[in-house]
């Protein structure tokens, strides 16, 4: 028996409860990275972390996003919280995504890149604010830091735990 291939739509394009957003490899796996809709999926100022922020929290893998937000699934990480808490579509697999996935939905789909889907330019109904978002992975060298970009211009740096900045969730699908 043949393993049935998913078929996979062009960048932006509806899919599996969101919008494919790209291609990646995970400790030899091909997975769809999957963005959640703006209206369900999207909060603009949460926190990585309410208390504790020097207390490193061991998320801190730059591509997998789930194993960073099951860390740090708890009431005192509520960007964390938040994406894993969703229910859209009927899937609940939703995650804060990792350093790596982050850059890639600002790579493929950032409101002010090249080629960007219609629904995601700047004024789209799916577009990123022009605003930093959290990724899932905390800073190495320092545990009162993670990982954010910026969605504006697709900088990326490392912010207090305790800073405001947007979430977006994600899911990912084997393929």
């Amino acid at each position: 028996m043949t393993k049935q291939q998913i078929e996979i739509p062009a960048i932006g394009q509806p899919f599996a409860g969101g919008f494919f957003a790209g291609e990646f490899i995970l400790e030899g796996e091909r997975y769809a990275l999957v963005v959640a809709s703006k209206a369900e999926g999207e909060k603009l100022d949460l926190r990585y972390k309410k208390t504790d922020r020097n207390i490193s929290d061991s998320a801190d893998s730059d591509d997998d996003g789930l194993a960073n937000s099951e860390r740090i699934n708890d009431a005192n990480h509520p960007a964390a919280q938040f994406c894993r808490s969703l229910l859209i579509c009927g899937y609940d697999d939703w995650y804060l995504p990792s350093r790596d996935e982050l850059a890639m939905l600002w790579r493929n789909l950032g409101p002010r890149r090249k080629n960007v889907p219609e629904l995601f330019r700047e004024g789209g109904a799916e577009a990123f604010a022009l605003a930093w978002y959290w990724s899932s992975t905390e800073t190495a060298s320092y545990s009162n830091y993670a990982w954010v970009v910026d969605f504006d211009f697709g900088g990326q740096n490392d912010v207090y735990k305790d800073d405001g900045c947007g979430v977006r969730a994600v899911r990912r699908l084997k393929i």
